[in-house]
């Protein structure tokens, strides 16, 4: 018995009977046509170009045991994998469907986004969130309105904090837009401007753009879904 080759066991059966000259050769008559759109990774192709071989063989040189083996185990490999293609597409599926589920139910949230403004209702509150950096001694905060006169000065105790939307003299301010900035100041003096994040609302998703999904933030841009995002309900 040979030795099973399964590398070379297709490729010397399309050689062999994979196209009209090679059939003519020896002597195949059948009109089935062995050029598809799918070409020879179709599992129907293969088995036909098999069947060919085995009825058009010299019956004085029978098939080899090993290379029949070794061709029947390239087709058993080629229907696993074609598969386990289709249960890949179809899982595929089913997760973007459902990343698309999950993705619309976040229209009309918020999400905290780097920024440094905000447009509030009167009366309302404001998350604001930095980071102190390990050499910090004091925190503040500077709501400024749209015009740039502060309106509430804050010293910070936490690293997230609720701005109720009053000025220094506890009066709810009027609708607008506002500023916020974070400085930190450390035990030499030097005072350094912090990164700050707001809530902003998600007005939209799109749905395997360029980025693949993405949410559409408000004031801020499209953010990708993938990121690491804390939302607001």
């Amino acid at each position: 018995m040979s030795d099973i080759n399964t590398n070379s066991a297709l490729s010397g059966l399309i050689s062999k009977y994979g196209t009209d000259e090679a059939k003519a050769k020896n002597g195949i008559t059948s009109t089935t046509s062995t050029e598809s759109s799918e070409g020879i990774g179709n599992q129907d192709v293969f088995l036909q170009l098999y069947i060919e071989q085995l009825k058009n063989q010299d019956p004085t040189q029978p098939q080899e045991t090993g290379d029949m083996v070794s061709q029947m185990a390239e087709f058993s490999s080629l229907e696993r994998l074609t598969s386990m293609a289709s249960e890949m597409s179809n899982m595929t599926e089913a997760l973007m469907s459902n990343q698309a589920l999950t993705a619309s139910t976040l229209v009309g949230k918020s999400v905290f986004a780097p920024q440094s403004s905000a447009t509030i209702t009167e009366g309302s509150a404001v998350q604001i969130r930095t980071s102190f950096p390990d050499d910090a001694l004091t925190n503040k905060l500077e709501v400024t309105d749209s015009a740039g006169q502060t309106v509430k000065t804050i010293d910070l105790l936490k690293e997230e904090f609720a701005w109720d939307g009053t000025n220094d003299a506890g009066e709810a301010v009027p609708s607008g837009e506002y500023n916020f900035k974070v400085t930190s100041r450390n035990a030499d003096g030097e005072v350094t401007e912090l990164d700050t994040e707001l809530p902003a609302r998600i007005n939209s998703v799109t749905i395997n753009g360029e980025q693949g999904t993405t949410l559409n933030v408000q004031g801020v841009g499209s953010l990708k879904l993938s990121s690491e995002l804390e939302i607001i309900g």
